[in-house]
């Protein structure tokens, strides 16, 4: 009988949390400001290409300084810039070695996509991506995604996105990503209730098995 009441007292703990799990966990998206350019933050890179000077032509990452390293002027802060600012200042760097040097420069934020989508990772993404382009890079949500509240973090603050109105938004720059953003997608609660049941019936035929063997072994 204990096992039966512990295979039950689990049971009912496990519904719980899947009840738990259906509560949202944000304010909505809504609520974002859109921030009307893209800078750049450690982690990301930074693409350049020199006309006519292969060697300096590459990608660059952004490291926990917030510096790129480049040949012949060495260390280059970019934190807080977007990409044309950056180029007007490798432009006046190289301007002590090349006369009216070509650059021009381009970034790739970086946004992580976790959760129930096919290929979770950080994702490097151009400024003009948005949310629904990175969790298209993510490979798409799974069977078990819960689409009408995907959660959406930026600077520690989460929005919840209704992806099935995500194309009806008044403001579409809200879905602009920002370097550092984050994409969780949930699963949704049919998910957590049908894995509540499979844990509970799990329990109780141990419990059951517990049962009969003590009775066996008596």
């Amino acid at each position: 009988m204990r096992c039966i009441g512990r295979g039950l007292a689990l049971c009912a703990a496990v519904v719980t949390l899947a009840a738990c799990g259906g509560a949202p966990r944000g304010v909505p998206i809504t609520e974002l400001e859109p921030v009307p350019t893209s800078t750049v933050k450690p982690g990301d890179i930074v693409v350049i290409e020199f006309w006519q000077q292969e060697a300096l032509t590459g990608e660059r990452v952004v490291d926990r300084s917030g510096n790129i390293h480049l040949p012949l002027i060495g260390p280059v802060n970019v934190a807080g810039l977007d990409s044309y600012q950056i180029q007007d200042r490798l432009t006046d760097f190289y301007s002590q070695y090349y006369s009216d040097p070509l650059i021009v420069v381009s970034v790739r934020l970086g946004v992580n996509v976790t959760g129930e989508v096919r290929e979770p990772a950080r994702y490097a993404v151009d400024p003009s991506f948005t949310v629904l382009d990175a969790l298209g890079l993510a490979g798409g949500l799974t069977y078990d995604a819960k689409e009408e509240e995907i959660e959406f973090n930026r600077g520690g603050q989460r929005y919840i996105l209704n992806l099935n109105e995500a194309q009806l938004t008044e403001n579409p720059d809200l879905l602009l990503l920002q370097s550092g953003d984050w994409i969780y997608v949930p699963r949704s609660f049919w998910t957590l209730q049908r894995t509540a049941i499979y844990l509970s019936m799990t329990s109780v035929t141990l419990s059951i098995i517990a049962i009969i063997v003590s009775i066996s072994n008596n």
